[in-house]
């Protein structure tokens, strides 16, 4: 057993010296490239400080993005396109399940300078044509623009296709993707655009 370690050691000290012989006769250039791929702390021939440099660079970088996106997901609006006429926008839906029926919450913002007018008929229509009226309206003003909240009871079949709510004079989008949200369950979500 001592006298096979013995030949394997021999043997790889042979294939090392062999190899380094062979490298000599290349070069420098060729036991430099060697070097590099045993050592991968030096990448290309530069410093640890050079690439430590350029990490840091690189994870600023991402950062930077992944905050330039959380601002852009965070400020944009539920709908660009929106009809005048409505005199408010959306700012977000909150969609909650209960025994296979779906509450949906509108969460409304009047436009500046204009109000809500709450005798005209409020009401969602589906893309068959159905009207649902609010279950519960909720109301509030904060610095100078009034705060609506609908409140909707609809059926999966309503929930699958477009949604539009009219308000005022106007229509706005509610929903524009077809099939119903993923919502776990007796749990809610909120939706911050009409993707939904």
């Amino acid at each position: 057993m001592g006298s096979a370690k013995r030949v394997g050691w021999k043997q790889s000290t042979r294939f090392h010296f062999r190899l380094c012989a062979d490298l000599s006769e290349k070069g420098p250039c060729l036991q430099k490239a060697f070097r590099n791929q045993w050592f991968p702390w030096r990448v290309s021939g530069l410093s640890a400080v050079v690439n430590r440099v350029r990490v840091q660079k690189i994870l600023f970088l991402a950062v930077l993005g992944a905050a330039c996106f959380a601002a852009w997901a965070w400020l944009r609006p539920y709908a660009w396109q929106v009809d005048p006429a409505a005199r408010c926008q959306i700012e977000g839906v909150e969609v909650s399940e209960d025994h296979g029926y779906y509450w949906v919450e509108v969460f409304l913002k009047t436009n500046e300078g204009e109000g809500f007018d709450p005798t005209r008929a409020v009401k969602i229509e589906t893309v068959a044509g159905r009207e649902i009226k609010p279950a519960d309206f909720h109301y509030a003003a904060q610095a100078g623009s009034e705060r609506p909240r609908l409140k909707f009871w609809l059926e999966s079949v309503d929930l699958a296709g477009r949604l539009e709510l009219h308000i005022n004079d106007g229509k706005l989008v509610l929903k524009s993707n077809e099939g119903l949200p993923q919502i776990a369950r007796s749990g809610n979500r909120r939706f911050t655009t009409h993707h939904w």
